[in-house]
């Protein structure tokens, strides 16, 4: 892909904190639960959702739908649509903060995402990953019912999943193999808490 990593350390402007946005985005590979997880964090912060799915481009669905993996060059146009939305200014009543979905299995995608608060000056961006062993997602995906994205993805999107080394300190953590209401707790908590120790934008959410 075109785009070349930028760092991976949390951004630092000179923004006042008042202008800050926040941009959380949950990734994970399909059937971690991204989409509930996202809807539910959006809903206790009253911030925006946005369903990273729908920027797909319709080869793509149609790729996926067919048990195909996407290939970099297949996300590249995603990715940047992505950080296009991330950057755009929110329309009047709604939420500047934004929790929006999006795999983002790589440190490369990840990187990508991140060059939009790297642009635009004003952004926090951050990450959550959701957390499962392959089977329970595999076993997750064959009960879901109306997804495009099959079982049979799953296997392959574990096998290009990075993990966050030790530099990606805005990327957080999160088991997702227990029941949701305890996940939907436990990653409002933590997210809380990860933008409680950013002075610069904490009051931005209060």
């Amino acid at each position: 892909m075109g785009d070349q990593p930028t760092t991976s350390s949390p951004q630092a402007s000179s923004t006042p904190h008042h202008l800050h946005r926040w941009i959380w985005f949950i990734t994970g590979p399909t059937a971690c639960g991204k989409t509930t997880i996202a809807k539910a964090l959006a809903s206790r912060l009253n911030f925006s959702f946005v369903e990273g799915d729908d920027y797909h481009p319709a080869a793509s669905v149609e790729k996926m739908a067919s048990g195909q993996p996407l290939t970099d060059q297949d996300r590249e146009g995603w990715l940047r649509a992505l950080r296009e939305h991330e950057t755009a200014q929110p329309a009047k009543g709604e939420s500047r903060h934004l929790v929006m979905t999006c795999s983002a299995l790589k440190k490369h995608y990840r990187d990508v995402l991140r060059q939009g608060g790297d642009e635009a000056g004003n952004l926090r961006v951050r990450f959550v990953l959701l957390d499962a062993p392959e089977e329970v997602l595999t076993e997750r995906a064959r009960k879901r019912k109306g997804h495009f994205a099959g079982a049979n993805l799953v296997r392959s999107q574990m096998e290009i999943l990075e993990r966050p080394d030790d530099g990606e300190k805005d990327v957080l953590v999160i088991d997702v193999n227990r029941d949701v209401e305890d996940v939907e707790r436990d990653t409002e908590m933590k997210v809380r808490e990860a933008m409680g120790q950013d002075d610069n934008s904490f009051l931005a959410v209060q």
